[in-house]
């Protein structure tokens, strides 16, 4: 964790330092408006970093912090435009037709104007979560539990909501006002649930959960961020002050219904020192009677895909992949993860991937909407045709 704070650092040092030289030859000749600006790039690039760690919990240090997010998002791409007009001042001092003299209004106006505007519409995207809703069959080789044969399952799906500093519980109310209406029989929160403890409001927060009544309850898992955040026992604690019923590398029978089985983040190791269990563990203690009910397994990190399959499990929830959150970043994702988001159907294992309902960092989202699901699960014998879809 250590090497990525680090490297983060260092990368955004290189651009804001490059978008603050950039500014400084284009406004040669602006007076004290050269200044102002170059000056502001700088304190908003270094706000984020050194402010994110930080325990401050007034007005101003929020705000900067906020700031520093939003601007860390936008200024990848002032970044990028600020290269671009390099390369394009470059090819006209090389072939012989320079640039108009400083100071280039045109080109500061692109340069921060552009990004700033897709900024802000990143940032409803991000601020503003939609219902996705995906409807699925299970094909089960053992008899299909009583309950399960009378209606769907509805599960309702919340994952990397990063409470704190950033997203505080008004975002999560608008969770759960979409997530009410449907009635769902259970939540899950799948991880990054909380960001940091300086500003986490319990009041706020069981307030929002109540907006749902779920018959199954609120159940929650860790993801990294509740080791990033401090004490783990102290973040699964807070979880539980809410009302949520946490499984870290544990099991618990539904309803007599089904088997949730909630993992331990995948960072764990880099914490604790200590592997996370094999779902072969967590289930090792299962009694008997329970062994044909259906598997259902939280994951924060969608990493361990064939893990959860070859243990028997017909779904796995995850999150963690944001799906980049911006771009390009969602290529990256793309190529490291099976599946980066939405569902993947093998046989009769179903994953879901959410891009989440939050954001970490920059608060800004363009490469998805963030999202709530709502999954419905039809139940069927294995000789039953069946499929999967995503709901409209």
């Amino acid at each position: 964790m250590f090497r990525f704070f680090l490297v983060t650092g260092i990368g955004l040092a290189i651009i804001n330092g490059w978008i603050s030289w950039w500014l400084w030859r284009a406004l040669s000749g602006a007076g004290w408006l050269r200044f102002v600006l170059c000056a502001l790039v700088l304190v908003l690039g270094a706000a984020f970093p050194l402010l994110y760690k930080g325990h401050g919990a007034t007005l101003a240090h929020v705000w900067l912090l906020r700031a520093g997010a939003f601007w860390m998002g936008v200024a990848f791409y002032a970044f990028v435009l600020a290269l671009l007009a390099d390369v394009w001042g470059l090819g006209a001092r090389i072939f012989g037709c320079a640039p108009p003299m400083a100071p280039r209004w045109g080109a500061v106006l692109l340069v921060l104007g552009l990004p700033v505007l897709l900024g802000a519409a990143s940032w409803f995207n991000a601020a503003f979560p939609a219902l996705r809703q995906y409807d699925i069959t299970v094909r089960m080789q053992a008899p299909v539990p009583d309950a399960l044969t009378r209606k769907p399952l509805r599960l309702g799906i919340v994952t990397d909501m990063h409470l704190g500093r950033l997203i505080t519980a008004g975002r999560l109310a608008r969770a759960m006002q979409l997530l009410a209406p449907e009635q769902p029989d259970a939540i899950f929160y799948v991880g990054d649930i909380i960001d940091d403890h300086i500003k986490l409001d319990a009041q706020a927060i069981a307030a929002a959960l109540a907006l749902t009544q779920p018959r199954l309850g609120h159940w929650a898992v860790p993801g990294n961020h509740e080791y990033i955040s401090g004490s783990i026992d102290r973040s699964l604690n807070f979880l539980r002050s809410v009302g949520m019923q946490v499984l870290r590398d544990q099991w618990a029978v539904v309803d007599d219904s089904f088997i949730l089985a909630g993992r331990d983040d995948l960072s764990k190791p880099g914490f604790t020192g200590t592997q996370r269990d094999s779902l072969a563990e967590i289930l090792s203690d299962l009694p008997q009677q329970y062994r044909q009910l259906p598997l259902v397994v939280l994951d924060h990190q969608p990493a361990a895909l064939t893990e959860a399959r070859d243990a028997g499990a017909v779904l796995e929830f995850s999150g963690h992949t944001h799906y980049g959150q911006l771009w390009p970043f969602n290529l990256v994702i793309e190529r490291k993860y099976e599946n980066p988001l939405g569902l993947l159907t093998k046989g009769s294992f179903h994953s879901i991937v959410s891009a989440g309902t939050g954001t970490w960092g920059p608060p800004l989202r363009n490469t998805s909407r963030a999202e709530v699901l709502l999954v419905t699960v039809h139940f069927a014998p294995m000789e039953d045709r069946a499929g999967a879809t995503p709901a409209p």
